[in-house]
């Protein structure tokens, strides 16, 4: 198996350090081995310190350790691959992976782990080639990391990766997906119903992203801000009201807890929305509560607190310009 990962940030320096890290272990079985692993992103003072000095990894227990990581940014070097992992900002799926789609083979298997919704149809209309494309798959990881400097990053959070196809079905193909990430440091199940794990950890990242970058926080505010809490309570419950009107079977109470949790387990974090933020980048606000604003509107709801934070976070952007899934100006 030779992978790619797409998106040589924290997250994806992260599954690269796994999977390679697994290379040291003999597979359980022939066809759980790695072959190889390539970190594959734009030209990046990060990407370059990676391949002069290899990626220093802290983990949660403060252990540091170096690790040498091929990385390119030529889509040549993307050929052969037979999985290919996408973790950029959801709103450069496209541009990401478009390059790639003369390399890659119909039997190949393009599997996205990114925020929000709406990465998977980016993915497949970029990557169609002469008529046909890889198949491309859906996850959601509540892994998490952060970049502390080029060529350094932080784990800040264990967790569980979720994987499903567009059907409903896990076939025989995506179980043996599972299998080998669990197999080689990337705990991964196979699932029948993927959209309720996307829908779910959308809402927690519509609940949590937002209002701490708007409010300047660590995560762990929401939990000791009775306001902040409050809010959160009421962006989470609109997108599981869109949730259930497009026919996801997702929980309420669940969701809410989910929210709870994930505030509490990454108090310390600051959010991607608010590194964004802080560093005048653009954020996937379109992905995550502009998402939910598209889906209410084309069902005729009204999701008023997901409605203002998009815009307030729109505006910080300094995104002054139309949007067309929504029908809103940015400011």
């Amino acid at each position: 198996m030779r992978v790619t990962i797409v998106g040589a940030g924290a997250m994806g320096s992260l599954l690269a350090a796994r999977l390679l890290s697994s290379r040291k272990d003999p597979p359980v079985s022939p066809d759980q081995a790695i072959e190889h692993v390539l970190l594959y992103g734009r030209p990046s003072a990060h990407l370059e310190a990676i391949q002069q000095h290899g990626l220093t990894l802290t983990e949660q227990d403060g252990s540091r350790h170096t690790l040498e990581i091929p990385v390119s940014s030529d889509p040549a070097d993307v050929e052969g691959s037979n999985l290919v992992i996408v973790l950029v900002k959801a709103w450069a799926s496209a541009e990401a992976v478009a390059p790639l789609k003369s390399v890659l083979t119909r039997d190949a298997v393009v599997l996205t782990l990114q925020n929000g919704l709406g990465n998977a149809s980016a993915i497949r209309g970029a990557l169609l080639h002469e008529g046909v494309r890889p198949h491309v798959w859906l996850g959601v990881t509540t892994q998490a990391a952060i970049r502390t400097a080029p060529g350094e990053v932080v784990h800040t959070g264990d967790g569980l990766t979720a994987i499903g196809r567009r059907s409903s079905n896990a076939n025989p193909q995506l179980r043996d997906l599972a299998q080998l990430l669990t197999a080689n440091n990337w705990q991964t199940f196979a699932i029948d119903d993927i959209h309720r794990w996307v829908w779910r950890k959308l809402a927690v990242n519509a609940a949590i992203n937002p209002l701490t970058a708007l409010a300047g926080v660590q995560n762990g505010a929401i939990i000791d801000d009775a306001g902040l809490h409050s809010a959160a309570v009421t962006l989470a419950s609109e997108v599981v009201e869109v949730a259930l009107n497009n026919g996801i079977n997702i929980q309420k109470n669940q969701v809410l807890a989910a929210v709870d949790e994930v505030a509490r387990e990454t108090g310390s974090n600051r959010s991607s929305m608010l590194v964004d933020l802080e560093l005048g980048q653009r954020t996937e606000i379109d992905a995550i509560n502009g998402a939910v604003l598209a889906e209410a509107r084309r069902a005729g709801l009204r999701v008023p607190a997901n409605q203002l934070v998009t815009a307030l976070v729109r505006a910080r952007e300094g995104q002054f310009r139309h949007h067309p899934d929504t029908g809103d100006e940015a400011n």
